[in-house]
């Protein structure tokens, strides 16, 4: 892959690399910032990549949590900001909240088994881990999600 096609692939994964991190627990600005380290250290990247998408994910996600644990050290409780972000619809919470509920492992292999699209394989390379835990992990985490979504909707009062 040339680097003009490396980063003209890089450049049409933005969108769903932001909303992956978004659905792993980011907050907007600090889903932007991260992508935004790794897009640069894609710009440098020089070992070829088959999925660049896979590549942004898993570098954002690592700029982001080092940001995240950085910022439980360093800042106050009292000097975080919840920041200005249009509400997401009702049932966006509710698949948002139940995301956040599953252990990190699980929450990583959904969102880039269904948020970005990664195949198994794909997924198990992003994340360094076997492919048949990959399948195992979507297995028991969309049954966790299911199951909970459907008491939400039963619980649900009706309009």
């Amino acid at each position: 892959m040339s680097s003009e096609e490396w980063l003209t692939a890089c450049e049409e994964a933005y969108p769903g690399v932001y909303r992956s991190l978004v659905a792993m627990g980011a907050r907007q600005a600090d889903a932007a910032d991260a992508l935004q380290d790794a897009f640069e250290r894609a710009l440098k990247q020089r070992v070829p990549v088959q999925r660049p998408d896979a590549w942004l994910f898993v570098v954002a996600l690592r700029r982001w949590r080092t940001a995240r644990w950085r910022n439980r050290i360093y800042v106050t409780l009292g000097d975080r900001s919840i920041g200005q972000v249009a509400p997401p619809g009702e049932d966006a919470v509710t698949l948002i909240a139940e995301l956040h509920r599953l252990p990190d492992r699980e929450r990583q292999v959904i969102v880039a088994r269904y948020v970005l699209g990664l195949s198994q394989i794909e997924t198990a390379q992003a994340l360094g881990i076997a492919t048949g835990t990959v399948a195992a992990t979507t297995a028991h985490a969309a049954h966790k999600l299911r199951e909970r979504l459907s008491e939400k909707d039963r619980s649900r009062p009706r309009r």
